[in-house]
């Protein structure tokens, strides 16, 4: 069984960010909820391009 270690890597990095972005709002601070949402928001970004093609190959 082959295991893609940077995917598995990225995965809980999105995890991560879902559970830091729950935690910014439930203890109301904004600066928290915005830097955890753009952290969120970076990891979806890289998962959705690590999954297309690149023009290299």
């Amino acid at each position: 069984m082959h295991i893609d270690s940077e995917a598995l890597t990225w995965w809980l990095f999105l995890a991560s960010a879902v559970v830091f972005v729950l935690a910014s709002i439930r203890a109301g601070d904004l600066l928290f909820t915005v830097g955890s949402v753009l952290f969120l928001a970076a990891c979806v970004v890289f998962l959705v391009g690590r999954g297309r093609p690149t023009g290299d190959r």
